[in-house]
């Protein structure tokens, strides 16, 4: 007999959550927060409900609109299934291997979200249009921001090395840990510091002069909370997780679009994809928050405590992601969500929109329905 398809989502979610297991027991590693294996696991599970998804779609429409979805979910599974072994169990000898992991992966990252998300405005947008010149648009559009924000790291990849923040960070540390200010014990303050080390002006890893006193005492003040324990990682970390933030305002921004559109227009769309939408606009709200959080942080102890709060409102957001995808993958499994589907796909303006239990529940609580007769609330069952 054949496997429903929830049972092969959970066979595909088993298979990958055992072979981590597998390499974890069997290589060195870093270890892993309680809170980021939970992520992970959640993604994981993602993954797999997209894969089921893509595999069901009835219609090419959409298919294309979730192989974004597997995209995305493949790189954070492929993150998950590496991070902590780069570096440790493999290419250990090469010395930015694990920089260059984490490093690019944010990025593939940022890149396979900002495809899936504008995809689905653009198609909505245009769904008329040809499927490729729906991805065009799309491509061209991510690239532009993409490109505009994350070019250094393509054209340098260590140019998180050379940024200017680092490199006074660096003098300054040098002259801090130095053997004969150390063996004087002394602890200085910025302004002392200023008097003994003059900071430099920066520019693409070129130094371009030194600052005025002014301003190097005011630069001082600000690097001495960096000195202590890991807290330079923040800094170091600065740009990358800032042209990240940036991504993530863009994608809301377009998320906005969307409902925008939906609202004026109200055109037909597949059963919980506005749902689907609506949970990622809080996605990459929680993506701003914290990465904007650990800019501001400038104690590394105290990010990391946090990162971890955060990630499990995260993980919240991402079981809601589960529900939704799932009673997707249920009703284009049934037979009135393929008859559903694929009126939709050929005879449009015909059809009602969906409305599921979550439609029901926001107009019993916070509507009167008698003031609603538009396609937006009406019952599809009252015909």
């Amino acid at each position: 007999m054949l496997m429903k398809n929830w049972q092969k989502v959970l066979v595909l979610w088993v298979c990958i959550l055992g072979i981590y297991s597998c390499v974890v027991f069997s290589f060195p590693h870093a270890e892993l927060s309680v809170a980021t294996i939970i992520n992970r696991s959640v993604q994981v599970l993602l993954f797999s409900i997209c894969v089921l998804i893509y595999l069901c779609e009835t219609t090419s429409r959409n298919r294309f609109i979730f192989l974004n979805f597997v995209a995305f979910f493949s790189v954070l599974v492929i993150q998950f299934l590496l991070e902590g072994l780069v570096g440790r169990a493999f290419l250990k000898g090469f010395k930015y291997s694990s920089f260059f992991f984490y490093q690019y992966t944010n990025i593939a990252t940022e890149l396979t979200v900002a495809l899936a998300v504008v995809y689905m405005v653009v198609d909505l947008l245009f769904r008329e249009s040809k499927t490729y010149l729906k991805y065009s648009a799309t491509v061209l559009i991510v690239l532009l921001f993409f490109l505009y924000y994350f070019h250094p790291y393509f054209s340098n990849p260590l140019y998180l090395y050379s940024t200017e923040d680092i490199k006074q960070w660096k003098t300054l540390e040098m002259y801090v840990s130095s053997p004969a200010l150390a063996h004087e014990g002394e602890n200085p303050e910025p302004i002392e510091l200023a008097e003994k080390v003059k900071l430099q002006s920066w520019r693409e890893g070129v130094a371009v002069g030194d600052l005025y006193p002014e301003e190097n005492v005011k630069r001082i003040e600000e690097l001495v909370p960096y000195l202590a324990g890991e807290n330079w990682e923040v800094l170091f970390c600065k740009p990358l997780y800032l042209s990240i933030i940036y991504m993530n305002v863009m994608l809301i921004g377009f998320i906005v679009l969307f409902f925008g559109y939906q609202y004026k227009k109200d055109p037909p769309q597949g059963a919980y994809i506005d749902k689907i939408v609506f949970l990622f606009l809080l996605f990459c709200s929680m993506e701003i928050l914290h990465y904007w959080g650990f800019i501001k942080s400038l104690e590394w102890s105290a990010y990391n405590q946090m990162m971890t709060v955060g990630q499990y409102i995260t993980v919240f957001i991402e079981l809601l992601m589960v529900l939704f995808f799932g009673l997707r993958l249920r009703f284009i499994g049934s037979v009135q969500g393929e008859f559903y589907e694929t009126e939709l796909a050929t005879n449009p303006k015909q059809v009602t929109r969906w409305r599921d239990w979550v439609d029901d529940m926001i107009l019993s609580q916070f509507f009167n329905f008698k003031l609603f007769n538009g396609r937006l609330f009406q019952d599809p069952s009252s015909k």
